[in-house]
């Protein structure tokens, strides 16, 4: 596995878990004490980020760190009213 695909699954990771919170973004920044982009970009795979700011995310989202981790549960979805007819 290489480093982009643990950032892909742990920013789905993060993204589901913050779907079935049912917080956004920038809820989810403010509990972790960073900026919406940062979430954006965590959610995105685009940054690699520490132990601490995973941490902190677990934390926030009310979930076992290890699931960010999770490739069984990356796939992240919509909430039921964003999702289309034909899934």
């Amino acid at each position: 596995m290489s480093i982009m695909d643990v950032r892909k699954i742990v920013g789905m990771n993060v993204r589901k878990a913050r779907l079935e919170a049912g917080i956004s973004q920038e809820e989810l920044a403010g509990r972790m004490g960073v900026e919406q982009f940062y979430i954006s970009g965590l959610e995105a795979g685009r940054r690699n980020a520490t132990l601490v700011t995973l941490w902190r995310a677990a934390i926030a989202l009310n979930i076992d760190a290890g699931l960010l981790f999770d490739k069984g549960n990356h796939r992240a979805e919509l909430p039921k009213s964003k999702r289309s007819k034909g899934r």
